[in-house]
C-alpha cells in the first residue's frame, strides 16, 4: 500500500466532513439531521496570449458530494468527495521551449470537518484534507498534498456574522499557509456581503455581495485569488517537476432555484493576474509566464437533500 493512501485511510477514519466557510453557520439543527449535497461545476476559460509568445485556454469540471450528521446541537461533522479535471491546450509556450508544460491536470480528494458551537454564538472547525494533483504523465504516488483548514465564526446578530481561518497545506516542496475571512452581514432584507459558494469558480473562501429580487432568484458579484500546484512528469529529465498556476477570478453570477433542493448557478466575468510557472522538485523556478487578463463562464448545478 503508498504512502498516499495509507494517509487517505487514517484521514478517512477521523471523522466526517463540512465545507468550513458554508456550514459554519450550519449549526442548530435537530439533533440526527443528516444532509446530503452534491454539485457539479464546470469552468471555461477563453483563449489568451502569453506574454513571452504563445496562446492558451483551459476548460475544467469539478464533481463533489457530501453527506453532514448533526450529532447533538453543538457539533456536526461529515465527509466529503470530489474529483476535478483540467484541460489545457497550451500553444506554441516560448518561456516553455514552445511546448506545453502540462496538458490534463486531475484532482481527486477528500475532506473531513469537525464544527463545534463553543456557545451560542460562537463556532470553531477544522477540516483535514487529503488530495492528489497531478498531469497524466505523473505517478499518484508522488502527488499527495494534505493538510487542514482551520476557523472560527463569532454570531454577533440575527444580520452578522464574522471569522475568519487558515489553510494550511504541505503542497510537495513546502508547506503553504493562506489566509481567509468568513462573512455574512444582513445590509438590508435583499443585499447582503457574503462568502462566495464553495461548489462555485471562486470557492468558499471568495465574497460576494449578493442581492435576492425573489426567494428563488439571486444576483452577485465577487472575486478571491487561487493558486494550485501539480505534480508533472513521473520520470526523465524532468521528473519531479511541479506546475503553478495562479490567478484572480473576478464573477458575476445569476442562480435560481429549482424547486426546494436543487440550484443552478451562471457565472461571467474574468480571470485577472493570471500566472502559469514550472518549478523542479525542490520548488526552483524553472520557467515562468504571464498572460492576459481572460473572459470565462462557469456554470454550477448543486442540490442538498
Amino acid at each position: 500500500m503508498s504512502r498516499s493512501l495509507v494517509f487517505f485511510v487514517l484521514v478517512i477514519g477521523v471523522g466526517g466532513s463540512v465545507a468550513v466557510t458554508r456550514d459554519t453557520f450550519a449549526q442548530g439543527n435537530p439533533p440526527g439531521t443528516v444532509t446530503v449535497s452534491s454539485s457539479v461545476t464546470g469552468v471555461h476559460q477563453f483563449s489568451s496570449d502569453l506574454d513571452q509568445g504563445g496562446d492558451l485556454q483551459w476548460s475544467s469540471m469539478t464533481v463533489s458530494g457530501g453527506v453532514t450528521r448533526q450529532f447533538v446541537p453543538a457539533f456536526a461533522a461529515g465527509l466529503t468527495l470530489r474529483y476535478g479535471v483540467e484541460d489545457w491546450r497550451i500553444h506554441s509556450a516560448a518561456a516553455f521551449g514552445g511546448e506545453a508544460p502540462w496538458q490534463r491536470l486531475q484532482r481527486p480528494g477528500a475532506s473531513l470537518s469537525l464544527s463545534l458551537a463553543l456557545s451560542r454564538s460562537l463556532v470553531v472547525g477544522v477540516s483535514p484534507t487529503v488530495e492528489w494533483a497531478y498531469d497524466s504523465r505523473a505517478n499518484t504516488d508522488d502527488a499527495a498534498i494534505y493538510g487542514a483548514v482551520f476557523s472560527v465564526a463569532k454570531v454577533f446578530s440575527s444580520k452578522l456574522v464574522l471569522g475568519g481561518g487558515a489553510s494550511v497545506t504541505r503542497q510537495f516542496f513546502n508547506v503553504k499557509t493562506s489566509a481567509f475571512v468568513i462573512v455574512n452581514w444582513k445590509l438590508t432584507d435583499r443585499l447582503r456581503i457574503a462568502n462566495a459558494l464553495p461548489a462555485g469558480p471562486e470557492g468558499g473562501a471568495g465574497v460576494e455581495l449578493r442581492y435576492a429580487p425573489t426567494t428563488d432568484w439571486e444576483l452577485a458579484v465577487g472575486g478571491v485569488s487561487r493558486s494550485d500546484r501539480w505534480r508533472l512528469e513521473a520520470s526523465g529529465p524532468g521528473r519531479g517537476n511541479v506546475g503553478e498556476t495562479s490567478f484572480i477570478p473576478m464573477f458575476a453570477r445569476v442562480s435560481r432555484k429549482l424547486g426546494s433542493k436543487l440550484k443552478v448557478d451562471l457565472y461571467s466575468g474574468l480571470l485577472a493576474n493570471d500566472r502559469i510557472k514550472l518549478k523542479d522538485a525542490d520548488g526552483r523556478e524553472l520557467a515562468q509566464d504571464s498572460y492576459r487578463t481572460a473572459p470565462a463562464v462557469a456554470l454550477t448545478l448543486s442540490g442538498k437533500f
